[in-house]
């Protein structure tokens, strides 16, 4: 079993289901596999073999699945690309995956000059621009690619399970982004896992908001409902209003929707016009999110919330699901049926053996381990050995766990704040803040001090314009979930808190913008 073979046991068995919704087109099954063999077809005549790389430069979209799924059938290996990064960054992992091929959005021609201008390695580009007179010269046209290539039905070796399928690039918040390997098993383990875990089936209509160069986006969204024969519809960028009039008049049944994604909606005064009773299911991920607001999703928007945790190394480790989620507020739930888990001890100055886990309650990193989890960084082998031990992947982030086995975020653990000595956990003080009345988004960040090393920060935005400092603090100590001392001694009232696109507060951000000059490094 490989990836391409998904779509193509979906094609037989429901050839005339709508697989895929873009815009104002729709593709059943039988129609998207032979356009993807076409595309296929035509990336193979521009000299793209097993094992070459193949980037894809675009927003959510069609070209962003047509192309993955083309490399699947050629064994050829898909690096997938965020379409807001800058030349400079899209240049270097153009360069450090050894592309031969990129695919390039509309929007983003003149981005691409500038890259071809730099890059040695890509032998050709193709443009998704609506019309081929547009393109630049010596540009291959996608639509024209995808629709007149001749489907001459080759023989193709078919990819071993072990073969690479992508190479997922990390969003790079502690330095330059690194492309984790991601082999046809591993991602088959992925789409089964969610599958099983969220009980998909044929019957379903996903929703794609989320960014389909993520592995939250494609291996553990799109690639499962195709697994299922289900119909995905794709939206090209994320507005609160456009998903919610595309959830009334597409049925939507489940949504993969980060944090961020769901407050805005919440909030948005037009919700209570849409018809969004056709949700079964609402899977969330990329960032913790709050008890408060995993309440109001279940009494105001859809009850069968799933709250998941993973990253790019192991996706979907941990998942909370509905029946927990108002008696286990907080929490990332417990280890999905393919995934072991361990929190062992935090120690940046010497290597934890994944023997020594911490007691029941205390804190520690978390560990994981399962079919799902990368085969390693490409070409750094030194950082591989550092992220995965003896088939465990040490995620760098720090967890607990209660006495009924659910696991709990405190953070990174690069983002402890320590003040006066001792070790504050963001994440215990985020949760206290979303309770408070008046908040709609919160982090906290250590920011420096010349007395206590560290204060405790809270940057908010607020849903309620009267609030203030005087009235949070107030809050906090009426609270007895929080000692006195992990109490914000600041408070920095934001119009937003910035994101990076898998939905995670960008803590290092803030800090940069907001530490007293006199003590920045």
């Amino acid at each position: 079993m490989h990836i391409a073979r998904i779509l193509e046991a979906s094609a037989e068995r429901y050839p005339d289901h709508y697989a895929l919704v873009y815009e104002k087109r729709r593709w059943t099954y039988a129609e998207w596999l032979g356009r993807v063999r076409r595309f296929a077809q035509a990336l193979a005549d521009l000299g793209v073999r097993p094992g070459d790389r193949v980037a894809f430069y675009v927003s959510t979209s069609e070209n962003s699945v047509t192309t993955y799924f083309a490399c699947q059938l050629l064994g050829a290996v898909a690096v997938p690309m965020n379409f807001r990064l800058s030349p400079g960054e899209a240049a270097y992992i153009l360069q450090d995956s050894g592309a031969r091929v990129l695919v390039y959005g509309r929007a983003l021609t003149e981005n691409t000059l500038k890259i071809a201008a730099d890059v040695r390695s890509v032998h050709d580009y193709i443009s998704c621009a609506y019309d081929p007179a547009n393109i630049p010269a010596g540009h291959h046209h996608f639509d024209t690619l995808a629709e007149l290539t001749a489907d001459r039905n080759e023989p193709r070796p078919v990819p071993d399970g072990n073969s690479i399928s992508s190479l997922v690039y990390t969003s790079g918040t502690t330095g330059r982004p690194k492309g984790v390997t991601h082999t046809h098993n591993n991602d088959l383990a992925i789409a089964m896992n969610c599958v099983m875990e969220y009980s998909l089936s044929h019957a379903d209509n996903a929703l794609h908001i989320a960014p389909l160069y993520h592995v939250g986006g494609m291996q553990a969204y799109f690639i499962p409902h195709l697994l299922v024969g289900g119909t995905n519809v794709v939206i090209g960028r994320y507005e609160a209003e456009k998903t919610l009039a595309t959830i009334a008049a597409e049925k939507i049944t489940t949504l993969f929707a980060v944090p961020t994604q769901i407050q805005e909606m919440l909030f948005h005064p037009q919700l209570p016009d849409f018809d969004v009773s056709s949700l079964r299911l609402i899977t969330t991920g990329g960032a913790a999110i709050s008890s408060a607001t995993m309440e109001r999703v279940m009494s105001d928007f859809c009850p069968g919330i799933f709250n998941g945790y993973g990253m790019t190394e192991a996706s979907l480790a941990l998942v909370l699901r509905p029946e927990d989620a108002l008696r286990k507020p907080g929490s990332c739930g417990k280890p999905t049926l393919i995934t072991e888990c361990r929190i062992i001890t935090d120690d940046q100055n010497r290597e934890v053996s994944p023997s020594e886990t911490v007691e029941c309650g205390k804190i520690g990193q978390l560990i994981v381990r399962g079919p799902q989890t990368m085969g390693g960084y490409w070409n750094k082998p030194f950082e591989t050995q550092k992220k995965l031990k003896a088939g465990w992947v040490y995620t760098g982030d720090l967890f607990s766990q209660d006495k009924d086995g659910f696991y709990y975020f405190h953070g990174r653990a690069d983002d402890m704040i320590v003040s006066g000595g001792e070790n504050i956990y963001p994440r215990e003080v985020e949760e206290i803040l979303y309770r408070c009345p008046g908040v709609q988004e919160a982090a906290v960040v250590g920011l420096k001090d010349g007395k206590w090393g560290q204060i405790v920060t809270a940057f908010v935005v607020r849903s309620d314009p009267a609030l203030t400092p005087e009235r949070l603090d107030a809050f906090f100590k009426a609270s007895d979930d929080l000692a006195p001392y992990k109490r914000p001694k600041r408070y920095v009232f934001l119009d937003s808190l910035p994101y990076n696109p898998s939905g995670k507060v960008l803590k290092r951000q803030l800090a940069a913008e907001f530490d007293p000059p006199d003590l920045q490094a």
